[in-house]
């Protein structure tokens, strides 16, 4: 695969450890001929888990990070904990990414929360797709969700997602505002994948200018996205009405990201319900970049998230 452009110029405005990710990147995709077999998927997350696990066992050691299994309202997770964790100053909730096939409950996400915030993380273990494909994860962390906030009820919540993972956590909040379920008191969507049916500017402007070609991306959503309308709230929360409820949101982005228009127009929505909120496009940063531990574009961006939520603590 050809590698994506980067010249100087735009080296020039990134930092030298993201410069050097970049010229790695190929925008690597496959042509419609080509079909996905379950076969593909399933080879595709374990090359991928095969990767994350020496990221993930490093992160855990570095921050002397306690992990252990969990199960909430019947779906299973983890709780991960800092060594000097903050038991009485609220919990965060995470969805992971991985393109709704792939990524575990301990993922780079999760630890850093736990590490950096300092608050116990309780982390989705969803259903991934093909093995079910929607509304199975909605099901699965909405259930999660509710048991936890029944536990906890005195104490703030957050929500963490990123990419699929924001996808995710936004629709839920949909479905629980229907049910009348209680709101968390913020959330931050990490490159939110908010619109999943393909449209946007910057899906097709960043389509091979990301570290994965939008087109590859869309092709694997599928299999989340089954028989539903791509662009119906339940899939694309875009798309759904957000009114004054919904949660004081954070989203993040980079200049090549893929779902940067999501932030965009979600910003739109929300400013127009007048629910707080506030993002960050950092410069030259592409999809998923801030769960990168040592990258300086990530670190800032993952501080800012933090600030944030400490401003709804109450």
């Amino acid at each position: 695969m050809p590698k994506v452009k980067f010249n100087t110029n735009q080296r020039n405005t990134v930092s030298k450890e993201a410069a050097k990710m970049i010229e790695k990147f190929t925008g690597f995709d496959l042509p419609n001929f080509i079909p996905i077999t379950n076969k593909m998927i399933f080879r595709m997350r374990q090359q991928f888990q095969d990767g994350e696990d020496k990221m993930e066992e490093q992160i855990i050691a570095e921050n002397k990070l306690n992990v252990k299994p969990v199960n909430f309202g019947g779906t299973n997770g983890l709780l991960i904990e800092a060594a000097d964790v903050k038991r009485d100053q609220g919990i965060i909730i995470n969805v992971h990414g991985g393109g709704f096939i792939m990524g575990t409950a301990r993922d780079r996400n999760g630890l850093l929360a736990a590490a950096e915030t300092h608050l116990p993380v309780y982390s989705v273990e969803y259903t991934l797709a093909p093995e079910a494909a929607a509304p199975t994860a909605l099901n699965e962390v909405e259930k999660f969700y509710s048991a936890l906030g029944a536990q906890f009820a005195d104490q703030p919540i957050y929500m963490t997602g990123s990419s699929a993972g924001s996808t995710i956590v936004a629709s839920v909040l949909v479905r629980m505002h229907k049910k009348a379920i209680p709101m968390p008191n913020a959330i931050i969507l990490f490159c939110p994948a908010l619109d999943i049916s393909g449209d946007g500017d910057s899906a097709v402007f960043n389509g091979h200018r990301d570290a994965l070609s939008t087109h590859l991306s869309l092709r694997l959503a599928q299999r989340y996205i089954g028989e539903h309308n791509p662009h119906s709230a339940d899939i694309s929360p875009l798309y759904a009405e957000i009114g004054p409820w919904f949660p004081p949101t954070f989203m993040t982005t980079g200049t090549r990201d893929m779902m940067l228009s999501n932030v965009l127009r979600f910003t739109d929505k929300l400013k127009q319900a007048n629910v707080p909120n506030g993002y960050i496009i950092k410069e030259g940063m592409w999809h998923g970049f801030n769960w990168e531990p040592k990258l300086p574009e990530a670190i800032e961006t993952r501080n800012e998230a933090w600030a944030f939520l400490q401003k709804f603590s109450k």
